[in-house]
This record gives C-alpha cells, structure tokens and sequence, in this order.
C-alpha cells in the first residue's frame, strides 16, 4: 500500500484544516469537532483507513521536520539530536542571523530557536491524529470492508498498530526533548469537551510509550507485506527498535542525579534488542554498498521517515543540503550553512598514517617527484630501494630536502605531521569529503534530484530520515553489556565495527576500562549514526556528555539543563502549563 502518497487525498476528504495549520497555537491539546454528516462518508472502506494511516505518516513527517511556524526548517529532528553537541565536537552552524548557532553554546532562548524548536504543536497534531484513528476503526462495520480485504481484523490491527507505534514514537521524541508532557490519548469529537492537561511525568509518559508499544506488538506482524513498506511502514521490528530505545533512556534518565542504570530496564533492553535481531529479519548491508542504504530503504532499515522525491516527498531544506555546497551541488552558494570540524575528524578517523606514494620533494636541485612512504610521523623518499628519512628538512649527504606533498592511496595530501583522516575506513570515503579549508562537507546525504533536470535547478534532496537501523541495535548491545560490566562483550561488539568498517583505530579490551570502553562506544556510535538524531541523546544516556559537550556542567545535567523550553505563547490557552524547570526565570 502506498500510504505516503495518498496525504493529499485524506486532507480533501477529512477537512482537518487544524491538522496543518501553521496559525494559532490556541487550544493545542484540543481537536475541532468533525462534522457529523462528514462521518457518514468516511470511515467508510478499506481506502478510508488507508487513507487516514497515510496521513498520520505524513504527519509524523512534519513533526520531525519542519516547524509549526516555519515549514522551511526542515531539520528538526537533527537539531535536537545532533545539533547541541559543541560546535567543534561534532558538526557546526554557521550564522545565517536566526540563531541556530546558539544552540551549541547550550543557550535555547534565541527568539527563532524558542519560537520554532521550542513548540511541541506539530507532536501534539500526530498524536492527536493517531487518536482520532485508534477510535474511528474499531468502530467501522466489517461487512463494509469484507468486500475489500481478505481478513477484516488484521486489516484493523494494522492500521491501528501503525497509529500506536506513530503516537508512541511521537510521545518518546516529546520526553526526550522536554522530559514532563501532557499525555492526551482520548480523540474528542466536540472542542467544548477537550480537557486542557498539565504536564504529566517523565516516568508516566515513559509508561504511555511502553503501553502502546506493548499494544502495537500485538498487532502487527514481522516483516511487510510488500518490498514498497520496508523500512517506511513500521511493522513489529519498528516496535522493539523503539522500546529497546525507551529501556535505555529509562534506565539512565528517569533520575539523573544517578549515574547507575535501572538494571530492570537494562536486562528489558537486553531481551527486547535479542529478539528483535533475532527474529526482524533484518542484515547488515554490505560495507561495499554502504552509502546506498541512505538513499532507499535497504535490509538494515527498521524504520525511516519517507522523503523520497518519487512521491514529491523530496525536502528543499533538508540537514543534508545543509553541508553541500555549490561545488556539489548546482544552485547551492560556496559557503555551507553547516560543516563537518576538524576536531569530529580527529577524534573520529584520526590515525597516524602509514602508506606508499610518489610526492613532490625537494633538494637543492630544485624540486623532484620522487617515491614517499610514510610511517607515522615520519617521511622518506626512496632512492635506489633505499629510504632517507627527509622529515623536517633532515640533513641529507647531498643537502637538506623535504617533502611538499605526497600522493598517498591515490589522495593528495599535505604532509603536516603524518597524522590524518582514516582514508580505508567505509564510513570515512562514504559520508565526507573536503571542499575547501573550512572543516568537511557531510555527503552522507546526496541523492540529488533536480526537479528542472534540464538546466538543473530547485535541487531537493531525495533522502529518508533514518530512525532506526539495524546498525543502531547492535551498538545497542554493547552499551547493555558495559550497563552489566560485562566488558569483554561490549568490546567485542565495538571491535566487530572497527573490523567491519576497515577501521585504523585501535583494537579495545576488557582491559581498556569501563570508562574508555564507554568512550570507544560513543566514538563509534559517533561514526554509525553520524547525523541520525541519536548523538546527543546518546551522550546525555551514558553521560559521556563531560568528554563533547563542553557548556554542559555535571550541575547543569543534573538540574535537567539539557531539555528545551516550552515556547511561551502556548501558555495562552492553558492554565496548567508549567515553563520547563531549569528555564524558569530565564524565558
């Protein structure tokens, strides 16, 4: 079923004009009534709730893209899981005027940021969505859609276990990004009638996700019907990925004045992540075909948010197009709006290089293209099969002589100490590239479509956004093992990345220590999951947060500094609301 083409159907046949309003936040929690007679002529047939489920992923889609006040900043997802790492640990802003930026520095307040970042609207619409599904369904007679599927209560329990998982991911975004949420799960058909809710526990949200996931469990089956909702229509394997996920971020963020994980919630993740490897079906794409996977969902993709541009589902401001520029991309200026820093290279694929080429060197003859090996820090060229060591103007029998550059594995390089990017590792010769002097530009996403091909203009990029990856599940396993000190598995795991991935970095051990084993681990999710929305979530759940995030001080973490502000102007209408603990007083 191709659900994500049918959004434009659904919104001329449900008339939910609040659905994509991008007006007042007035009433948020609230649904409009819809229309009695209305009801009379939907939820009628099978294409009904196809139609309805296509919504509630179109949906899901703004929510984690684009903002309720401005559609065209469509990195959201990222901004909250990427972007609040330091500006020279993982990826930096460059100013554009609206203060993005400032995130980094740890400051949320900036009247853009709060104003878009810090409104929660475009959840709540998901969510409220879901709701108004998970009622209307179970209420259709089945005579009236015998006629169209083969058995009535599996059609349901699709829909419906889709519309679970979709709030459920909805609820555990909103937990993650402001801990204590109001929790609304009823669909109201009169507005009058719509409570207006405080913010309800972290530890009950986080109950909510678990009871739906539980529930979706029940109704949705392993794999997909057809190789079209792989990765894109979630299914029970998308299910446990997410519940994997909440047991872990319970059992090290429910009390953060705790660095010990709630062991219960550990062993949880633990049974959760082994079945789902167990039984998803899901492999590991080939290391050969490793960029690939970014543009069409592949035997990795547990869950992704659809954005292909065969739909028209293609995104003009996409994270991606961020870190391109005009070098890469017809249209595009020469200045990148984000870039890759140097520091995220080094303490990514940082090794001291070891390998053969030819490279300009000179003498007092003037300059030669000799053969170069480099070992480390060091440099020779080869003469007659003899290497001369030429590092730093060494003293050589016929004159001093060093080496300009050097052509090593077919890359130009310049020799500043033999230290530099990992150039054999997949992810490294897959997701980044140097264009210029300033940091790296991000390639991880390049599906480029021009939708005038001929003179190639209005580049939109043609990339879903990942979610959950095979990949993620099996870093996973290593940050359960090092929760059980059980240190010689979690190094394993890491070791399998290192090897699979034709990584340079060193080899770890039990020996290494907990510590720098959870380090290693971050290091490597850093690298798998570059730019998935995972990273700074990562940091906060092992609290590794002290080695990359620089503005973010134990006390801060432990007043729960690292959730965002609640937008002020969706105080208006509600009474109940409360302004997110460490921001009181500063918005």
């Amino acid at each position: 079923m191709q659900y994500t083409n049918q959004y434009r159907y659904l919104l001329t046949l449900l008339m939910l004009g609040w659905v994509i309003s991008n007006s007042s936040c007035k009433k948020i929690l609230e649904q409009e009534p819809q229309n009695s007679t209305y009801d009379q002529v939907f939820w009628q047939t099978a294409k009904d709730c196809e139609s309805a489920i296509a919504g509630n992923y179109s949906l899901l889609r703004a929510s984690f893209t684009a903002t309720s006040a401005y559609e065209e900043n469509a990195f959201r997802y990222n901004m909250y899981g990427d972007a609040q790492t330091t500006s020279t640990s993982y990826f930096t802003i460059n100013y554009n005027g609206d203060g993005l930026e400032g995130i980094q520095g740890g400051d949320f307040t900036f009247q853009y940021n709060i104003q878009t970042l810090g409104d929660w609207t475009v959840f709540y619409k998901t969510i409220a969505y879901s709701n108004i599904i998970l009622k209307k369904i179970p209420s259709i007679p089945d005579e009236k859609l015998a006629k169209d599927v083969v058995n009535v209560q599996t059609f349901k329990n699709k829909i419906m276990g889709q519309a679970l998982f979709i709030r459920a991911l909805s609820y555990f975004q909103l937990v993650k990004v402001w801990g204590d949420v109001p929790i609304v799960t009823e669909a109201y058909d009169d507005v009058l009638s719509a409570p207006q809710l405080p913010r309800s526990a972290k530890a009950d949200v986080m109950k909510q996700i678990e009871n739906d996931c539980h529930a979706a469990m029940g109704m949705l089956n392993w794999g997909n019907e057809s190789v079209q909702e792989r990765g894109v229509i979630a299914n029970r394997g998308s299910v446990y990925a997410l519940l994997a996920h909440l047991y872990l971020w319970r059992a090290t963020m429910t009390n953060v004045n705790s660095d010990t994980p709630v062991m219960s919630d550990v062993t949880n993740a633990d049974t959760t992540l082994s079945t789902l490897i167990a039984r998803g079906g899901y492999s590991l794409v080939d290391t050969a075909k490793y960029g690939d996977q970014f543009n069409n969902p592949s035997t990795e993709s547990i869950f992704e948010v659809a954005m292909s541009e065969n739909n028209q589902e293609g995104a003009y401001y996409h994270i991606g197009l961020g870190f391109l520029t005009g070098s890469l991309v017809e249209g595009l200026g020469f200045s990148p709006r984000f870039w890759v820093p140097d520091q995220y290279i080094d303490n990514h694929y940082g090794v001291e290089r070891t390998g053969y080429g030819e490279g300009w060197v000179f003498r007092p003859g003037g300059w030669e293209w000799l053969p170069v090996k480099v070992v480390g820090i060091q440099y020779y060229i080869v003469e007659n099969g003899v290497e001369i060591n030429v590092t730093d103007d060494a003293d050589l029998s016929n004159g001093n002589a060093y080496v300009y550059y050097a052509d090593i594995d077919d890359y130009k390089l310049e020799l500043v100490g033999g230290y530099g990017p990992d150039l054999g590792e997949v992810r490294y010769r897959n997701n980044f590239v140097k264009v210029g002097a300033q940091g790296s530009n991000l390639i991880k996403y390049r599906n480029i479509i021009y939708r005038n091909p001929g003179n190639r203009t209005n580049a939109y990029l043609s990339n879903n956004l990942p979610v959950f990856r095979l990949s993620d599940m099996r870093l996973l396993q290593a940050e359960v093992a090092l929760y059980k000190n059980d240190l010689s598995t979690a190094a394993q795991i890491i070791n399998f990345f290192r090897d699979r991935n034709n990584s340079s970095s060193v080899r770890v051990s039990a020996t290494d220590g907990k510590f720098n084993l959870t380090r290693e681990y971050m290091l490597e999710r850093g690298k798998e999951l570059y730019m998935e929305g995972q990273v700074y979530f990562d940091l906060l759940r092992t609290r590794m947060y002290t080695e990359f995030i620089g503005w973010m001080s134990t006390t801060r973490f432990r007043g729960e500094g690292f959730y965002w502000p609640v937008y002020p102007l969706l105080f208006n209408d509600n009474k109940f609301l409360t302004q997110t603990l460490y921001w009181r007083g500063k918005v």
